[in-house]
């Protein structure tokens, strides 16, 4: 059984071996090398830990603005008897709250550290 999957695989591991890096025109990092995908200057791995632990904890607000929101919710239905509107309510509102956290993280933020102190 010879999938597509067995195939690249296999191509690569032979390429990679023999230290060419390339399979059909794409550029892989060579095995034990500390590359990221997009990562043409091979960062210092510290760095790269740094900015992963950030966004990792960015997408992490970002699910538990969700539930807790989507909890409060849930907690008012039982108490009005309204399910599941406030639950979905609350849900909306969280994701709204966690989308603006993100882009106010990845975008406003850097844009006001480059501009400096106003």
């Amino acid at each position: 059984m010879n999938s597509a999957c067995a195939f690249f695989h296999k191509h690569y591991f032979v390429l990679a071996m023999a230290g060419s890096g390339s399979v059909s025109g794409s550029n892989f990092p060579p095995p034990g090398s500390r590359a990221v995908a997009g990562d043409e200057q091979r960062s210092d791995p510290r760095e790269i830990v740094r900015a992963s632990g950030r966004h990792m904890g960015l997408g992490l607000a970002f699910a538990l603005s969700i539930l807790l929101f989507m909890g409060g919710g849930a907690w008012l239905d039982s108490k009005l008897g309204t399910t599941p509107f406030l639950m979905l309510f609350g849900a909306a509102v969280g994701a709204g709250a966690g989308f603006y956290s993100l882009y106010y993280h990845i975008v406003i933020e850097p844009r006001q550290r480059e501009n400096g102190p106003q």
